[in-house]
C-alpha cells in the first residue's frame, strides 16, 4: 500500500492547540552556563588539521565514540559554491557513543536529538586561532528540555572521556574556555507524530517513508548530509533497540544557511556546534504512528544571542519551512514532552 494512504492526513491546528503545546512546551533548564567548551591554539594549519581528522577516529573509538559522517573542509565547499569564506578551516566530526547513549533511548528518545553530536574544527582567515569545540551535554539536554536526573547523569558523563582525550592530546598547547549560554528560546524543539495504519511489513513501510522524508527535503534545497540507523551499531550487526521497529537520525544541512550564519558577513563559525542539524524519527514497537524532532534553529539563536538581522531571517525562514515540509507529510504538531511517560 502506498506510504500516502497509509499516513492519516494532517489535522489543521487552530490557535487554541498551538497555546496549549506553548503551554506544555514549558521548561526551566538547569543552573548550567556553558553552552559549548573550546579549546583553542595558535598559529596551526592543514597539517594540524589533518593529524586531528585522525585524532576522531582510532583515538576516540578507543573512548567508545565513533565518527558517523564527517564533514571536511567546509570551508571550500563555501568558497566553491558561492565564492568567498572568511574561514580556513570549519568541519564538522558527528561522534555517536553506541554503548552509552543508546541505553537512553529506552529512557528518553529526545536525547537523540544531540545523537549524533558535532566535534567541530574551525578557524578564522582573520585570526588563525584553530578552536576544537562542542556543545556541553548540559545545554544539550536543557535544549532537548530533559529533566530526568538519571538520563541526565548518564549523558553528561558520556562526555568527560571525550573531553579528557581532548586535553591529554591537545591541553599543552590549547586555552582551555566556555561559550556561555545567552538564553532559551520560547520553542526549542519541533516535535511531529504521523500516525498510520498498521502495514503488512513495518520495515517495508518506513523504508518508503524514509525515501519520502528524503525526497521532500531535497527538493527544498536541503542535503542529507549524514544517516544513522540507532538499531543498529556501527560496530555490530546486532539489533541492539528490539524496543523500536524503527530509529533513524538524520543530518541535515542546508548550504547557503549555513554560509549565512557560520561563515559570510560577521560570521559565527561557533554556532557550528549545532549543525549538522539531528533530526529524529522513530516508530515505538506496538505503535502506529511515527515520531519525529529536531532541535529549533532559534535555539541556536538563542543560546548565542544572534542579532544580525540576515542571520535571523535564515533562521526564521527554516524554522518555518521545516515544519512546513513535514506537515505536507502528515505530521501533526505535538507538544515537546518524553513520548514514553506522555
Amino acid at each position: 500500500m502506498k506510504v500516502l494512504k497509509q499516513i492519516i492526513p494532517t489535522i489543521l491546528l487552530s490557535i487554541t492547540m498551538l497555546t496549549s503545546l506553548s503551554a506544555a512546551d514549558e521548561f526551566i533548564p538547569s543552573n548550567n552556563k556553558n553552552l559549548a567548551v573550546e579549546y583553542t591554539l595558535d598559529n596551526k594549519d592543514i597539517v594540524f588539521d589533518k593529524s586531528f581528522f585522525e585524532f576522531t577516529k582510532k583515538p576516540l573509538e578507543s573512548i567508545g565514540f565513533f565518527v558517523s559522517d564527517p564533514h571536511h573542509n567546509v570551508n571550500d565547499v563555501y568558497e566553491k559554491q558561492l565564492g568567498t569564506t572568511s574561514l580556513s578551516q570549519l568541519s564538522f566530526s558527528s561522534l555517536v557513543n553506541d554503548d552509552k547513549a543508546r541505553v537512553l533511548f529506552n529512557k528518553d528518545p529526545r536525547i537523540s536529538g544531540f545523537t549524533p553530536f558535532n566535534l567541530v574544527i574551525y578557524r578564522k582567515k582573520s585570526d588563525m586561532k584553530t578552536v576544537i569545540t562542542h556543545i556541553t551535554p548540559e545545554a544539550a539536554l536543557d535544549i532537548l528540555h530533559i529533566s530526568d536526573k538519571d538520563v541526565r547523569d548518564q549523558y553528561i558523563g558520556m562526555f568527560k572521556p571525550l573531553d579528557e582525550a581532548i586535553e591529554k592530546e591537545y591541553g599543552a598547547n590549547a586555552k582551555k574556555s566556555y561559550t556561555k549560554i545567552q538564553g532559551y528560546a520560547k520553542h526549542n524543539m519541533m516535535n511531529f507524530e504521523i500516525p498510520f495504519e498498521q502495514p503488512n511489513d513495518i520495515d517495508e513501510f518506513f523504508d518508503a517513508f524514509q525515501e519520502k522524508f528524503e525526497t521532500a527535503f531535497q527538493t527544498k534545497g536541503y542535503i542529507i548530509a549524514g544517516f544513522y540507523n540507532m538499531k543498529y551499531s556501527l560496530n555490530t550487526n546486532k539489533d541492539v533497540l528490539p524496543e523500536y521497529s524503527n530509529f533513524v537520525v538524520w543530518s541535515l544541512c542546508h548550504i547557503p544557511f549555513s554560509y549565512t550564519i557560520f561563515d559570510g558577513k560577521n560570521p559565527l563559525p561557533e554556532a557550528a556546534i549545532f549543525a549538522p542539524c539531528s533530526m529524529y524519527a522513530y516508530v515505538k514497537q506496538g505503535e502506529n504512528k511515527i515520531v519525529i524532532g529536531m532541535p529549533t534553529l532559534s535555539a541556536w539563536a538563542a543560546a548565542l544571542r544572534i542579532t544580525d538581522k540576515e542571520k535571523l531571517k535564515k533562521i526564521e525562514e527554516l524554522d518555518e519551512e521545516i515544519p512546513s515540509i513535514i506537515r505536507s507529510l502528515g505530521g501533526i504538531d505535538v507538544s515537546n514532552k518524553n513520548p514514553l511517560t506522555h
